[in-house]
């Protein structure tokens, strides 16, 4: 349910508000473009910003240009802390199973690496390394490249230059090709990656912009044709979707 207008806080909700609009996609803001979101003056959303500086949310980048401070992504991985995706997307992993006969994951991001949240098996389960709660390298595999792909661009570079200290550059050049590939089709395919003989499919489970985790499906490729593989495609896409679904559905009812 939604929560009615708070009275005599306007200048507390602008705040707010100026907080809030910076995003993934728009990870800059400059003082211009808050004084004609808000249809205020620029010395006001010169007053704000020094708010928000004073309290270390923002900080300049450049003359004039804003972004979010570290003290912000803290928060919201604590806010993600508490918000159960494994038990959310449970039933969809459960469906997704009995439909295709294929072990299935949810993935999330945990700084240069990847946990494994929660996870739906088979009867006759392919043997993964991906386990409920291990980590495992962000750049191996279907899951963690769909995750490593949804990072913001100098978040990837980032990551880039500490792989090119343990990998040759080729291979870490290959790497970002594929990012770019994965980005644009919003799915990846891996095949004997992390583990020998497995197939694995992943989509991103996207919330208002925000890729929050990834949705897995992995099975022996031997018994996969192109028809089965091209399902597995789908039920992940679909099962992402679903999920994200679930989640929105979840903060709404809070």
């Amino acid at each position: 349910m939604q929560a009615s207008r708070a009275k005599g806080v306007d200048s507390a909700r602008r705040v707010l508000q100026i907080l809030l609009s910076f995003t993934e996609a728009s990870p800059e803001v400059t003082v211009e473009q808050i004084a004609a979101r808000y249809e205020i003056s620029i010395p006001s959303a010169y007053r704000y910003i020094a708010l928000l500086r004073e309290l270390y949310l923002i900080e300049e980048r450049r003359r004039g240009v804003y972004t979010l401070t570290a003290q912000l992504f803290r928060l919201a991985g604590v806010a993600e802390s508490f918000l159960d995706i494994g038990a959310i997307g449970k039933p969809v992993l459960e469906r997704i199973v009995e439909e295709t006969h294929e072990t299935t994951l949810i993935l999330r991001r945990v700084k240069d690496s990847v946990l494994c949240v929660a996870s739906v098996i088979p009867d006759k389960p392919a043997t993964i390394s991906f386990k409920p709660g291990h980590l495992m390298p962000l750049h191996k595999g279907a899951g963690p490249k769909v995750l490593l792909a949804a990072a913001l661009p100098e978040k990837r570079e980032k990551h880039f230059r500490k792989l090119e200290q343990v990998m040759p550059k080729e291979e870490v050049d290959e790497l970002r090709s594929e990012l770019a590939l994965v980005s644009k089709l919003n799915h990846a395919i891996s095949a004997s990656e992390v583990d020998e003989g497995i197939y694995a499919v992943a989509a991103p489970i996207v919330v208002e912009g925000r890729t929050i985790a990834a949705l897995s499906i992995a099975g022996l490729e031997f018994r996969l044709d192109d028809a089965a593989k091209d399902k597995l495609l789908e039920q992940v896409k679909r099962g992402a979707s679903e999920i994200a679904a679930l989640v929105l559905e979840e903060e709404h009812s809070e």
